[in-house]
């Protein structure tokens, strides 16, 4: 089987890497990226220069391939991405490439959340790219994870940095919102015995991990499971607002934004979780994972 792998660099392409390498890849890993990899690539994988702006650059990784994994995806908009020109129309310009190559397998990595009537454009654009998909006739299959986790990621990474070197956990609002968070790993696999299955064509799939925490929750368990002392400090919604504003204006990739804002106001859980209901596996919890990556290094 030969894989077109579109944002195949960042995090989650990443962990794909990572898996096939140790199991037995398929004949052929296409990863599709505007920039090259960052490290040596593995025998089983090439890169093809492409960006999803731009239909005719996708094209040569798509011909011939049997699969693609559609992974692509901004969290924070910067002057040059936007949700509209990323998730929706950069969908249908991966979707037109895979029709001309005659590709009729696609796996999208969506979001808990998406939905035409959500809060955040972030959401919105979301679902606009899985009905693009759902019309399109294709075989296609639709994760919706929740907050994902793993070496590399920029969620629990980013909260155990400010712990552990600022005693300082900031919460927005009061905390009281519940996240889902789940393995990049268990998340890969999910996807990955999806692939050949015709039974979860046409399906949409969320997928969350072993417990749900309200964010306040989650920082005692990163408190604890790391062994540091902060204080945990809830800000105010409307602060963060203007903070998120100012680094929108000022920063060329902001690492907060209102969207962010929006969404971490809202529960984001997977109700049911089929990573357990359809795929009967059992979630790698946040507290192993924190224990055995904060202690060793390796997980």
């Amino acid at each position: 089987m030969k894989i077109a792998v579109t944002g195949g660099t960042g995090f989650v392409g990443q962990a794909f890497l990572s898996e096939w390498s140790r199991q037995a890849p398929p004949s052929e890993v296409r990863i599709v990226s505007r920039y090259p990899p960052p490290r040596p690539l593995p025998s089983f994988a090439r890169w093809f220069p492409g960006n999803v702006t731009d239909r005719t650059s996708l094209v040569p990784a798509m011909e011939g391939a049997d699969a693609v994994l559609h992974l692509t995806g901004v969290l924070a908009e910067t002057k040059t991405q936007s949700y509209e020109g990323i998730h929706v129309a950069g969908t249908q310009n991966v979707l037109d490439a895979a029709r001309s190559a005659h590709v009729s397998r696609m796996v999208y990595l969506s979001a808990i959340g998406a939905s035409p009537a959500a809060r955040s454009r972030y959401h919105r654009t979301k679902a606009a790219a899985e009905e693009i998909l759902k019309s399109s006739g294709l075989d296609v299959t639709i994760f919706r994870p929740s907050v994902v986790f793993g070496r590399g990621d920029k969620f629990l990474n980013l909260f155990a940095g400010m712990g552990k070197n600022l005693h300082l956990l900031p919460l927005i609002g009061n905390g009281r919102s519940r996240v889902h968070p789940v393995w990049v790993g268990d998340l890969v696999q999910a996807v990955l015995s999806s692939l050949p299955r015709p039974d979860t064509f046409g399906r949409t799939f969320q997928t969350g991990g072993s417990r749900i925490y309200t964010y306040r929750e989650l920082m005692e368990v990163l408190k604890r499971s790391l062994r540091f002392s902060a204080v945990i400090l809830p800000q105010p919604e409307a602060f963060l607002r203007l903070v998120a504003g100012l680094q929108e204006a000022l920063l060329p990739v902001p690492f907060l934004t209102r969207e962010m804002v929006t969404m971490a106001m809202e529960d984001n859980i997977a109700m049911p979780n089929d990573l357990v209901t359809e795929f009967k596996m059992s979630p790698y919890p946040v507290e192993a994972y924190l224990e055995a990556e904060f202690s060793s290094g390796q997980k």
